[in-house]
């Protein structure tokens, strides 16, 4: 009997590691001749024999939500890539893409098996953590090593890096252009503070600019130097912690964001802080985290748009969960509310700044609606007549882009806007019966402008350097010039694509994945609380499943990189909560 038991498992090891190859072959691109895909084989039916040994007891919610997780990695990985291995005949396909995304599953659940049951099992074998005392120096010496870090790349980018979107504010801080929210405007204020500060002591417009990246970099530094040291307040370990610097300063993209002025770097320091902070208040209270909790939390709310509709969501969960125990926390998030409401509206208008355009916040119905036009599919005669009320139609089919949004809005924009805006309830009445024709349509639509946040996607976009061609005539000032300076930013744009493992750190859909696998992970081990420190980087990363005008640019979802890190030392850490 137990002769036939093993050979029964053997024969499903086997077909397991079949469709695993198979899956392989087809994700991987590879020929059914390749000497990879038998090495593959050899490899999965040896570590599904062994499983056995790999792991201890599996609990049944570590199964559950290996399943879960696994099928869900498998759809989304079937959203995002063509599964069909460029077959035509419709039964072949049906055949190829189920049979990969089989093969995905028994792979993803495997894996995903062994991390659970293994977790559980570090954890629960840990020691508590002791916690120290706060310490300026820990505080101090990692933010000086990451601002002498940074200090690099402003020496090479000097005064600091601009792109369209840092020209426009700069523009607008200085009076050159009308003062405008479309981007936040208390972050274009600071921009113009900063820069009149620098320009009235030295006369420099360079001097100026490079005054708000300094400030910039301060404060990254002083955010990162922060959220470590409250890692040696929890207990943990010099190694861990200096692991987690070089996670920080090794990856170029953090430095040349520190020299970078984007709206999105001191959002990421307020996503970040906020974070540390519903940590340390899971554990305990202060009153260093209640000041952190309302100044970070409404520098979030002010900072970037969808910030506001994230801290709501989160702290919703959050209070109605921990009603009586955060009493407190509620009157401090309804201040953080209140406060956030006024600087959006009543004391925007009191300093005369134009509201942003709404069309922004419709970017998605937006690109499914265009999706339908571009392909030139049916649409009744009373929505076509409605949307040339707009614009011509023609206009979307000129620019169409299936992986940004800016071609869409801009047919909002360059057409008759006011009507669009006077007009949002019978937009989304249009937008729904469109949708209606052509679900499979609207679909595609989000999938295509959406997927590099939650599917393993290379980033289109990850930095710039220097100050883009403008009307202002403001050009880089380097202090290293010329090959040299190519050279460094190549090597530092492209380092990424040459080694694995470390380029994972630039996949934000991956990241996403990650973020999922360690909240299995708490609820899995019985630590449901610390699932509240998830929230703000869950929040602003779902927005993005909302809102977005490109598809994968790194920007967007910096939050989310930035704070992986201290969620997966969290995870793992056993403390006393």
């Amino acid at each position: 009997m137990q002769y036939m038991s093993e050979r029964r498992i053997n024969i499903i090891n086997i077909i397991k590691s079949f469709f695993i190859t198979f899956a392989w072959m087809n994700v991987g691109g590879l020929e059914s001749t390749s000497v990879l895909l038998i090495c593959t084989f050899l490899i999965s039916y040896f570590v599904l024999s062994k499983m056995d040994s790999l792991i201890s007891e599996v609990k049944k919610n570590e199964r559950v939500s290996s399943r879960i997780l696994g099928a869900l990695f498998v759809v989304l990985y079937a959203l995002y890539g063509d599964l069909t291995g460029g077959l035509e005949n419709k039964l072949f396909i049906a055949v190829y893409v189920c049979s990969t995304m089989v093969g995905l599953f028994f792979m993803f659940y495997h894996v995903l098996l062994v991390i659970m049951n293994k977790s559980a099992e570090y954890i629960n074998n840990s020691k508590v953590a002791e916690r120290n005392a706060f310490s300026i120096k820990v505080l101090g010496v990692n933010a000086l090593i990451v601002f002498l870090a940074s200090l690099v790349m402003l020496a090479l980018n000097y005064p600091g890096v601009m792109t369209p979107d840092s020209l426009s504010q700069f523009a607008q801080a200085t009076g050159q252009e009308l003062y405008m929210n479309h981007h936040p405007w208390l972050h274009t204020a600071l921009i113009g503070l900063f820069y009149k500060i620098g320009y009235g002591i030295t006369g420099d417009i360079y001097a100026g600019i490079a005054c708000y990246t300094v400030f910039q970099m301060i404060l990254v530094s002083l955010s990162v130097g922060y959220a470590i040291e409250c890692m040696y307040e929890a207990g943990i370990g010099r190694g861990i912690r200096n692991a987690m610097l070089l996670c920080f300063v090794l990856f170029p993209y953090n430095l040349v964001y520190a020299v970078t002025i984007w709206k999105d770097i001191p959002f990421t320091m307020a996503v970040l802080v906020l974070t540390i902070t519903m940590i340390r208040i899971n554990r305990q209270d202060s009153v260093r985290d209640r000041i952190l909790f309302c100044v970070s939390a409404l520098l979030m709310c002010v900072i970037r748009h969808n910030g506001f509709y994230a801290f709501v969501a989160a702290m919703i969960i959050w209070l109605w969960v921990k009603r009586k125990q955060l009493k407190r926390y509620i009157i401090y998030s309804l201040i953080v509310f209140v406060l956030a409401v006024m600087c959006r509206g009543p004391i925007m208008k009191a300093y005369g700044v134009v509201p942003g355009e709404y069309v922004y916040n419709v970017v998605i119905p937006l690109q499914q609606i265009g999706r339908v036009v571009d392909d030139e599919l049916e649409i009744s005669q009373e929505n076509k007549e409605w949307l040339e009320k707009i614009n011509t139609l023609d206009y979307i089919r000129a620019g169409y882009s299936r992986q940004g949004a800016d071609p869409v809005a801009a047919w909002v924009l360059d057409g008759d806007h006011e009507y669009f805006d006077g007009h949002k309830a019978e937009f989304f009445k249009v937008w729904f019966s469109i949708g209606l024709q052509h679900p499979l349509e609207y679909v595609n639509a989000f999938v295509d402008l959406t997927m590099g946040y939650w599917a393993p996607m290379k980033p289109q976009q990850t930095m710039y350097y220097g100050i883009t061609a403008n009307s202002m005539e403001l050009y880089a000032q380097p202090i290293v010039e010329g090959p040299v300076l190519i050279k460094i930013n190549e090597l530092i744009s492209k380092i990424y694509e040459m080694i694995p493992v470390y380029g994972f750190m630039y996949c934000m859909g991956g990241l996403f994945w990650v973020l999922l696998i360690l909240g299995a992970i708490c609820i899995n081990t019985g630590k449901k609380d610390k699932l509240f420190a998830f929230l703000p980087v869950l929040m602003v990363t779902l927005t993005l499943f909302v809102a977005t005008p490109l598809v994968a640019d790194l920007r967007y979802a910096y939050a989310l990189i930035v704070v992986i890190p201290y969620l997966l030392v969290y995870t793992f850490t056993r403390n006393d909560s």
